[in-house]
């Protein structure tokens, strides 16, 4: 059989969809692809019987101790690539290129249509009710209402936490938990009531035409119901949560943020004070 010579293997490795390089232990270049020239947009001489430490910064970045997967940046365009890098036995390094930018702009754009998709989507996943999104669109017109007409409208926040756990206990429970605590405000809202988890552990109720006095009684029956939520723990350890409520109720010049704010505020009073249940306006 006819064997290949090297400049044939050469050739044809210049060719190869892959951009090689091959350094010795101290860092010299010893030879090159030209598929790499083309990757890093650059001429032979610039590699050629170079040793890395001679290298332009950006240049010795990518060929020395590169990061497994690359970004190359130019003016507006960018070129993703992928690097593997063997030991050779005498001491030296083989480095491997794969251009991966179509799959990166790939992956890129699927995680821009997921978060566009979670933008769009009104439902929480763990609790079936409306999330921040949803609950902040029934906010708003509720507001505006309210300012034209004058009608009572009240807000409840509940913080429902589940205390002396470590961190692995509470991602296993916290879910089964959220999902009670809603399952609860549920049964307790009446058909005009806006309910929904507004974010981790807080819970949002929207009260249209109710008074504070109103909304107090309510949130001490919502803190005593949650109080008495027994859940299944690690070695029949029986779990409990523990509530916390900021109330507030609109008043001429408020707007959504400022009412959120007052009940971000009032959550922190409760805790601070270990009391259920803190108000304001």
């Amino acid at each position: 059989m006819e064997q290949t010579s090297l400049v044939e293997l050469q050739n044809a490795l210049h060719q190869a969809p892959v951009g090689i390089i091959l350094m010795d232990a101290d860092g010299n270049i010893q030879w090159h692809n030209q598929t790499l020239e083309r990757m890093l947009d650059i001429a032979a001489e610039q590699l050629a019987g170079k040793s890395t430490a001679e290298l332009p910064k950006e240049l010795a970045g990518v060929l020395t101790s590169p990061p497994e997967t690359i970004l190359l940046q130019r003016d507006d365009s960018q070129r993703w690539l992928h690097c593997h890098s063997r030991s050779r036995d005498d001491g030296g390094r083989a480095q491997f290129y794969l251009d991966i930018t179509t799959e990166q702009r790939l992956r890129l754009e699927r995680d821009r249509l997921e978060e566009d998709l979670k933008q769009l989507t009104t439902r929480d996943p763990v609790t079936g009710l409306p999330n921040r999104r949803a609950l902040l669109q029934g906010l708003e017109p509720l507001i505006s209402r309210s300012r034209r007409y004058g009608n009572p409208l009240s807000l409840i926040k509940l913080r429902a936490e589940l205390a002396g756990l470590d961190p692995d206990q509470l991602r296993r429970y916290e879910e089964e938990a959220w999902l009670r605590v809603g399952q609860l405000l549920k049964e307790q809202m009446r058909w005009a009531d806006i309910i929904g988890r507004f974010d981790g552990p807080e819970f949002l109720l929207i009260l249209p035409e109710t008074p504070a006095d109103a909304t107090e009684t309510l949130a001490a029956k919502i803190c005593d119901l949650i109080k008495a939520l027994e859940l299944p723990g690690d070695a029949g350890q029986t779990l409990k949560v523990t509530p916390y409520c900021g109330l507030t109720a609109w008043h001429k010049g408020d707007d959504a943020n400022l009412m959120l704010q007052r009940l971000s505020d009032n959550i922190a009073a409760a805790k601070a004070t270990g009391t259920p249940i803190a108000a304001a306006g």
